[in-house]
Formats: structure tokens, C-alpha cells, sequence
């Protein structure tokens, strides 16, 4: 097919142009791990690692931020309140990343509006990788209608091949940040490498779920987990967040909102005491039934993408396919004795 094509030295000099005016965050390393971080330059970028431990969700959602702050002065108490300073740039986010803030546009941007998310959704660009270098453990975002080169939630996929990147402009939006930064592309011949296969799983519908909420598995779930929130720190959908008030040393206020977890002893706790989810099954079933049933019933759409990176980074090996699979077998006894 013949497709425009940017060389690996056009894309270099593309990002180089675009950082004076924008905030480019693209995979680099972080101690063991590959992780999104603001770009110095492009040299840093882990070109070849594949799949980033964490999601780019820290970037619409910060794990911690002051939304306001209230500054004493002379007239009396000054508001401020957080933005966004300059447009970001995501570089290197996977068709996964994409469809993830996709499943959070439908709670974020819904009325009310959260004004933070909405801001930062508004100045990013994504910029994206097709995953024709994957899949990576834990990977079944075909389960959940994405796809190693899907290109719907994204403004730019590049996908690798001879001669360097095809180029797919998605967004008027992708358009503009090509010119922004006078991107050089060529048109050539190229064979685009097959999608790779993913793992095939049949995602239960949610009247198995309801079927499965009493059943002792969640129990025995739950004596492996331990409770550490590594599974919903590294979602790139779990958004619980808390809100708390810090005073300052020089008088003012800070409302923190940071992120909290479903697998916290505490997260569901309220006032007086009362903690309606007191055991880690509880907790456990909470976070599934939450993205298959609950969410899908209120926004539309599964809060998982199927990126695998629980599956990957999750202490004791619970897998999040594992339950899904529970929970379709389990249905699937349901019907059998019933038509017994």
C-alpha cells in the first residue's frame, strides 16, 4: 500500500521541534521499570520496550495534586486552583492507552464535568504505537473491541516498518501537531506487518456477572491478594481518588485529591466507622464486578482495556482472564443445571 512514512531521524527531529512549546512524555526508564515521563530530550526515549509498566493515566489523573489552594493575603483569602500550563504530547502510547482514556471521557466529561480531567484531555495529543512488537504477558484487549493497530482512540498512529514509521493521521488534531512541529514525511510502498495474535477470551455478559456475585470464589481469591494496590495503581481506568485538606507552613490550604484504591482496608470506610466491604473478598469482587458489571450498566462500556499490565505486575499471579473465566464457567454450570 502506499502510505506516507516519516524515517526514524524525521521523527527524532519532529519531537525535538515540538518540545520548546509542548510537554512530550514518552516511555523512558525509571529504575527497573519503563514508565511515561516528561521527555528532556529524545535521545531518553526506550525505543524497543515495548508495552510501559504503567499506563499514561497519571497525566489526566494525577496520583496527587493540589486542585485548590487557599493563600492568605491582605485582601483576605486567595483562591487558586490548578491548570495545565502548556499542551502535552503523549508519544508512545499503545492502541490500549487510547481506548483507556476513552472509558474515562465517559465519566470524566459527562455532567459534571470534571474541569481538571477535561483541561488536560483537551491540550494532550496522543501519539501512537501500533503493538506490531507485542503482545505482552497478560495482554486480551481484543476481548474488550480494541486491538494491536487500532487506530480509533488515538490522534496519530505510527506503525513500524522498512524505512521507518507509516504514518496514519486519525484527528485534525494529530494534523495540526505534524505542522506544529514541520514534520517531513515521504510517500512510499509499504508492507504493514500483521497485527499479532491476541489471546482469545469471550468477555462473560453481565447477567453472569450478577450470577457470580454470592459465589465462594471471591473467598478464595481473596487469600491470595494482599491488598498491596498494585492492580489498580498500574490501571490505566481505576480512578478512585480520596480528597483531603493539607494546611501549610505559611498558613494555606491545599484540597488534595489522590488517587485511592478498591483494595484498601479503609477505601470504602465513611463516618462513624461503618465500613460496608470489611474483608478483602469483598473488596476483591468489588473491583471486578466493577468493571464488568457496574460501570458497563452506568457508562456503557467495561472500565478494562485488556492492556495485561495487572496481569504482569500483580505479586501473587492473580490474573484478571483467570476470573473472567470463572465466571463464564460458572454460568455456564448455571445453564446446564437448569436445562438438566
Amino acid at each position: 500500500m502506499n502510505a506516507p512514512i516519516m524515517t526514524q531521524a524525521a521523527l527524532e527531529i519532529w519531537l525535538t521541534n515540538l518540545l520548546p512549546d509542548h510537554t512530550v512524555i514518552a516511555p523512558q526508564p525509571q529504575g527497573q521499570q519503563i514508565v511515561f515521563a516528561p521527555l528532556a530530550q529524545v535521545s531518553d526515549i526506550a525505543w524497543d520496550a515495548g508495552r510501559t509498566d504503567l499506563s499514561a493515566k497519571e497525566f489526566f489523573l494525577p496520583a496527587s495534586e493540589a486542585i485548590i489552594t487557599l493563600r492568605p493575603s491582605t485582601g483576605g483569602l486567595q483562591v487558586e486552583t490548578t491548570h495545565l500550563t502548556r499542551p502535552q504530547v503523549i508519544f508512545g502510547a499503545r492502541p490500549c492507552d487510547g481506548h483507556a482514556l476513552e472509558v474515562l471521557d465517559r465519566l470524566f466529561l459527562d455532567d459534571p464535568v470534571d474541569v481538571y480531567y477535561a483541561e488536560r484531555r483537551a491540550m494532550t495529543t496522543m501519539v501512537g504505537l501500533a503493538c506490531s512488537d507485542g503482545p505482552w504477558t497478560g495482554c486480551f484487549c481484543t476481548a474488550l473491541g480494541g486491538g494491536p493497530s487500532d487506530r480509533t482512540h488515538l490522534d496519530i498512529l505510527l506503525t513500524a516498518c522498512d524505512g521507518g514509521f507509516a504514518v496514519d493521521v486519525v484527528t485534525d488534531k494529530g494534523r495540526a501537531l505534524l505542522e506544529a512541529g514541520a514534520a517531513v514525511l515521504a510517500s512510499a510502498d509499504v508492507a504493514l506487518p500483521e497485527p499479532p495474535a491476541v489471546t482469545d477470551l469471550h468477555l462473560p455478559d453481565m447477567t453472569a456477572w450478577r450470577a457470580a456475585f454470592n459465589a465462594p470464589y471471591w473467598a478464595e481469591l481473596a487469600e491470595r491478594c494482599l491488598g498491596c494496590r498494585t492492580c489498580t495503581y498500574d490501571c490505566p481506568v481505576c480512578y478512585c481518588f480520596d480528597v483531603r485538606d493539607r494546611v501549610m507552613g505559611d498558613g494555606s490550604i491545599e484540597r488534595l485529591r489522590c488517587w485511592d484504591s478498591c483494595q484498601g482496608a479503609l477505601c470504602f470506610a465513611i463516618a462513624g466507622g461503618h465500613n460496608p466491604r470489611p474483608t478483602q473478598a469483598a473488596r476483591q469482587r468489588q473491583r471486578y464486578m466493577h468493571k464488568f458489571l457496574y460501570y458497563p450498566e452506568r457508562e456503557g462500556a467495561a472500565l478494562c482495556v485488556g492492556c495485561g499490565r495487572c496481569v504482569e505486575q500483580c505479586p501473587v499471579n492473580i490474573d484478571i482472564r483467570e476470573v473472567i473465566g470463572f465466571v463464564a464457567a460458572n454460568n455456564r454450570a448455571a445453564a446446564a443445571e437448569v436445562q438438566s
